[in-house]
């Protein structure tokens, strides 16, 4: 993670190492804790050896939009994803499949949590990612994911459209108004974790893009 965060160009304020670990690159920001110490300033049980706080540019809704169009992609949006791991895990697979911005709304865990930065592996610093509110993507039209009733994803021009949004897996999608694109799945499987069905949506986008 530290690497990721390093390569995108964030300024560390401090890197606390155990004792006995090492850093993958020198810093002057270094300070070294007794194991006692480390472990009672972790918040993981098997941390691992460092430490580290960091300045994160948040971008504004507009720079993660600018940001989706200029490399003609779709704006990934988070309506209402709680689970950190998969806010982590999803931001992690927008960065594989090339994916520029992603944008959370109310009710999505925070990409720059703790639990989302470790599930991303650092990835997240890769994008341009921006907190919003619906009225701040007023004119994208968009494709929302659907266990059900949605064109299938092979069939969806999805990779058209302004964003695609993944929702809750407990409440759905918080706006009725979306096209709707659905990823099939074998009878008697009710539906796919959310990450999963953002790994496949993202690397079809991906795909296409390249064709």
């Amino acid at each position: 993670m530290l690497a990721e965060a390093r390569a995108a160009g964030l300024g560390f304020d401090l890197l606390a190492v155990r004792e006995g670990d090492k850093l993958p690159f020198r810093s002057d920001s270094r300070i070294t804790l007794t194991p006692g110490a480390f472990r009672a300033a972790t918040q993981t049980v098997t941390p691992q050896g460092v430490i580290a706080i960091a300045r994160v540019h948040e971008a504004t809704p507009s720079e993660a939009m600018q940001a989706a169009r200029a490399a003609r992609w779709p704006l990934l949006v988070l309506d209402g994803v709680q689970d950190p791991g998969n806010v982590g895990a999803i931001c992690r697979t927008a960065a594989a499949a090339g994916a520029p911005a992603l944008v959370v709304l109310p009710g999505s865990a925070d990409p720059y949590g703790p639990k989302a930065v470790r599930a991303s592996a650092g990835n997240v610093f890769r994008l341009k990612v921006a907190k919003a509110r619906w009225k701040d993507l007023e004119g994208l039209d968009g494709y929302g994911a659907s266990p059900t009733g949605g064109a299938p994803l092979a069939e969806a021009p999805i990779e058209s459209a302004g964003m695609v949004v993944l929702g809750s897996e407990a409440h759905g999608l918080s706006r009725q108004d979306l096209k709707l694109v659905t990823v099939p799945l074998t009878e008697g499987v009710e539906s796919l974790n959310v990450a999963a069905a953002a790994a496949l949506i993202l690397f079809e986008i991906k795909r296409r893009l390249a064709a």
